[in-house]
């Protein structure tokens, strides 16, 4: 898929687009809430022009380094992108640019809205529910060779069956930890969610991944704070949110949140997989995968697909 051969003006927030805009054979819908802002634009609804059926979500981006950053990145991975499967998991589909030269990405399909502006209506068991599910569909992605190179609260939403959905705008290839050139550059996630090693130029890992997860379930649990780059994770106990708790699931949740936070990568939880286990175990469920979580295809007698290798090397790179 080819990108729009433009030149943008300079950076520039993009300014909100009227109802019935068209974008292609997109015809947009009301801008959805979305948060905190963490991202590089604006999300709306949208139906297709012949067809309104046919429903998807348009991300109107920022003229802006992050902006164009996400659209070379989309460029660079489309084809590989759009063979990536799992049922929470929804990736771009087109793009393009609109009339005042504000670029923008087409998810298709029925995705609901993003997560935490109706975060009031749910209890602390619907949110953790919710972690182990976006924790499976990365288990399923590390086994397609993808990871969340950057985890922003704006791109986790909440369908309309009331499941977690992954805009997978952060998503990519798991970099070659023994090709010094692979290093999976990242667009730049909203700032506290950057595991430290991240901040100082490190390549994206499954200990970065679990970072920002961590720090998502912080937000889900504990709270945030708003600043003037996104959302903030408050570092307080779970049970300042949950008064209710017992003091052993208090303690237990809030070792489980330090854990997957931890400064040094090799002291965190052992990436989304342990943290899902470690998730359900807590709900008092059996540590055993999720239907969701497809297996990976069989391979022949002795060999191991590319994303074993990959994710080898990323783990022993961070025990």
């Amino acid at each position: 898929m080819r990108m729009p051969n433009v030149k943008l003006p300079p950076p520039a927030a993009a300014a909100p687009l009227d109802e019935g805009q068209a974008l292609g054979v997109w015809r947009l819908e009301k801008p959805l809430p979305d948060g905190e802002q963490a991202h590089a634009g604006q999300w709306y609804g949208a139906h297709h022009g012949m067809a309104t059926e046919q429903k998807a979500a348009v991300l109107v981006l920022d003229r802006s380094d992050q902006g164009a950053g996400v659209m070379l990145r989309y460029a660079d991975q489309a084809g590989d992108l759009a063979r990536l499967q799992h049922p929470h998991i929804a990736v771009p589909s087109d793009s393009g640019v609109t009339p005042d030269a504000h670029p923008y990405l087409i998810i298709e399909g029925q995705h609901g809205e993003p997560l935490l502006p109706q975060l009031h209506q749910l209890g602390l068991r619907a949110r953790i529910e919710l972690l182990v599910q976006l924790c499976e569909a990365l288990r399923s992605a590390h086994q397609q060779g993808w990871l969340l190179a950057e985890l922003d609260p704006a791109m986790i939403w909440l369908n309309p069956e009331g499941q977690v959905r992954l805009m997978g705008l952060g998503l990519a290839r798991i970099p070659d930890p023994t090709d010094p050139f692979d290093r999976g550059l990242s667009l730049g996630a909203a700032p506290a969610f950057v595991a430290p090693e991240r901040r100082a130029g490190g390549p994206p890992s499954l200990a970065s991944e679990v970072y920002g997860l961590g720090a998502f379930a912080r937000v889900l649990i504990c709270g945030w704070e708003d600043t003037p780059t996104g959302p903030a994770p408050l570092r307080g106990s779970a049970g300042d949110q949950w008064p209710r708790l017992k003091e052993e699931q208090q303690i237990k949740l809030d070792a489980l949140l330090r854990a997957t936070m931890a400064e040094s990568p090799e002291l965190r939880t052992r990436g989304a997989e342990g943290l899902a286990d470690e998730l359900r175990e807590w709900l008092g469920l059996t540590p055993a995968r999720s239907s969701a979580a497809a297996d990976p295809p069989p391979t022949p007698a002795g060999a191991r697909p590319a994303w074993w290798r990959r994710l080898l090397g990323l783990g022993t790179a961070t025990s």
